[in-house]
């Protein structure tokens, strides 16, 4: 059986218009609250002190906590430390959380809400860094800094995971480019850059070669436990492959393909599923399109008849929305969360993720 792990977020909760989050120190993992062993991942919002020392149990209580955060943090079964590892995004992190369970610690460094585009390091979140075992990130650009983490933070024993490097180059889409050019060009051994869409995750045949080498990762890491990192390894694969089969299936019977995205996270899905994106109101993030582009937008919609904008919770859906009412009703805004949010049991893991987009997606395009 898969044991799952907890995913922290280390930096609280930030706004939903994509402004960074409210700082929390990064405290060292504990024990308690384990995880069990069932098959869904598990989050909650971390803290070494319990909020239960209270009342009348204050003394008694404040004992047991100082006992847990030097004896239990950071260990795991038996006692046994935990693997720590950092991750700039939720989806990354819960592939690690699905991959680890109790042998391991997560820390989501882009707390929900903020764009991982613009976000900056807490103080906190550079102090987890320096005794970290891995750190992965997604890579193609998608968040700089945490590309430059190994430069920033004093950890010679730092293991680097980025995802990006293990999609092949030829499943990549060029950032510049339309998916028909993307079909006839492939490329071989080309240097992984900011010409690539870093938003692979949100295909999950793609994710299939990125859980492999966390798991690989992980094995290197803590090799007393490989046997547990392949099963989970195996059980997480299985799960993408039941997934995919299910957005197959459910987006085989959209009536509408077409869309008009506010940023443009959704290529490898459109992609993957047959649909459109047929423009993006934000071609880079905090770059708003000019009058003239927003009229642009309008005129395809109206060409094309498309029924939906797609906005992101990381940001300010209202340019969306004057799209949309410039077209005169024809088209309406859904927002989609191509992030998720540990809070939220509708986009709290990975898979929990995709199909709550995959909803939206119906209601918008059935």
């Amino acid at each position: 059986m898969r044991k799952d792990g907890w995913v922290h977020d280390s930096a609280g909760t930030g706004p939903r218009a994509g402004g960074q989050g409210s700082v929390k120190s990064v405290g060292k993992p504990s024990d308690g609250g384990r995880s069990s062993k069932q098959g869904r991942s598990r989050v909650r919002r971390f803290s070494c002190r319990s909020s239960a020392v209270r009342t009348s149990y204050t003394l008694i209580m404040l004992f047991l906590v100082a006992s847990t955060a030097v004896g239990g943090c950071g260990k795991g079964e038996e006692g046994a430390a935990k693997v720590k590892i950092a991750v700039d995004i939720l989806p990354l992190a819960q592939v690690c959380s699905s991959l680890g369970g109790d042998l391991v610690y997560v820390e989501v460094l882009v707390p929900p809400g903020s764009s991982p585009h613009t976000y900056e390091l807490t103080p906190g979140q550079v102090e987890f860094l320096s005794e970290a075992d891995i750190v992965v990130v997604n890579g193609l650009g998608l968040a700089p800094w945490a590309e430059e983490i190994p430069l920033r933070v004093e950890n010679p024993r730092l293991k680097v995971i980025n995802a990006g490097e293990r999609i092949p180059v030829g499943d990549l889409i060029p950032i510049s480019n339309s998916l028909d050019f993307h079909e006839q060009h492939q490329e071989s051994g080309a240097e992984r850059s900011l010409n690539y869409d870093p938003h692979f995750w949100l295909d999950p045949v793609l994710m299939a070669p990125v859980a492999e080498a966390l798991g690989n990762a992980l094995i290197d890491v803590d090799p007393d436990h490989a046997s547990a990192y392949r099963e989970n390894l195996q059980a997480f694969l299985q799960g993408l492959d039941a997934l995919h089969d299910e957005i197959r299936t459910r987006t085989g019977a959209f009536t509408h393909r077409d869309f008009i995205a506010f940023h443009s996270s959704w290529t490898y899905f459109a992609r993957r599923y047959g649909l459109r994106q047929l423009g993006v109101i934000e071609e880079r993030p905090g770059k708003e399109p000019s009058s003239q582009e927003i009229a642009e937008l309008v005129k395809l919609a109206r060409e094309q008849g498309v029924v939906a904008i797609f906005a992101e919770r990381q940001f300010n859906p209202r340019v969306a929305e004057v799209v949309a009412e410039e077209t005169g009703g024809e088209v309406r805004v859904f927002t989609l969360d191509p992030l998720g949010d540990p809070g939220d049991p509708a986009r709290a893991d990975y898979f929990s993720l995709m199909r709550y987009n995959l909803g939206i997606m119906e209601e918008a395009l059935r």
